[in-house]
């Protein structure tokens, strides 16, 4: 019989004891020197963000998902693999090259985090009106195995023009995909910031997207003059180049602006 203690790893899929995941990196917890409490700001689809609650540090944790083996093997190398680099990007707003392989680990990092988050905030944050969109089994069996974002998915990197009091922002939409027949099949495009490194994440079940003939979600970039502060390090280019990070800083109350891409992904209903 299983124990009490044992879950369902989603990592490794294994029946294991569980563990406690830092969904925000420790070193984020330790490096943001902010006086008094942090607001965790967050919102869905058609709710605004809004503050969720304040806490004495950034500390985010996810329990009961992820077994222990997994948690200091796979999960741990994924946050050492980003953390020199992402670090002074996220604390100082330090100017970083990054190569095409830094931009992999990246991409790789945001989606785990959106992964993670979404079911973190389900834990620690309950009863929003409206939540956002968990991973299909699918995604995270590559994820996790391959150790490289899942087919069909996008990631875009930015720069925000961060404030002490909102190290964190979060908010999850939907995006419909049509199919040959039958409804549509949900993609979901999650935006969150940390410091001053925001990502833009699009993941999809690439399984039932395949077999119900959905089509690709191709957006075309931000219009000006938010897309001057967007740059695409998922799928790479054909040709490979360095990106050097950061360009123009979207505006702290610009969120709204950068999550929508000015309107054109949601109506404003």
């Amino acid at each position: 019989m299983k124990l009490a203690s044992e879950i369902t790893c989603m990592v490794c899929g294994q029946q294991a004891p569980g563990s406690e995941e830092h969904v925000v990196p420790q070193w984020a917890k330790r490096s943001f020197s902010i006086p008094g409490p942090v607001t965790v700001n967050m919102g869905t689809h058609s709710e605004p963000v809004r503050a969720v609650r304040d806490l004495r540090a950034l500390n985010i944790t996810l329990d009961g998902h992820i077994c222990k083996k997994c948690n200091s093997g796979t999960l741990s190398r994924m946050e050492n693999s980003v953390a020199d680099i992402l670090k002074p990007m996220v604390v100082s707003h330090q100017a970083t090259r990054l190569t095409p392989e830094s931009q992999r680990l990246l991409a790789t990092w945001a989606i785990k985090t959106v992964y993670l988050l979404e079911l973190a905030v389900r834990q620690n944050f309950p009863g929003r009106p409206i939540e956002g969109f968990v991973a299909s089994e699918a995604e995270r069996a590559w994820l996790f195995s391959k150790l490289e974002p899942p087919p069909r998915s996008n990631v875009w990197l930015a720069c925000w023009d961060a404030q002490s009091s909102s190290a964190l922002m979060y908010e999850p939409s939907g995006v419909p995909l049509t199919t040959k027949s039958g409804p549509p099949l949900n993609g979901q495009l999650t935006s969150f910031a940390l410091g001053f490194v925001a990502f833009q994440v699009f993941s999809v079940d690439f399984v039932a997207a395949e077999s119900k003939g959905a089509n690709h979600w191709r957006p075309d970039m931000p219009p000006e003059p938010i897309g001057q502060a967007f740059s695409r390090i998922w799928p790479s280019p054909l040709i490979s180049k360095d990106l050097d990070w950061p360009g123009p800083a979207i505006a702290h109350d610009d969120w709204n602006s950068f999550v929508t891409w000015g309107g054109v992904l949601r109506s404003s209903k």
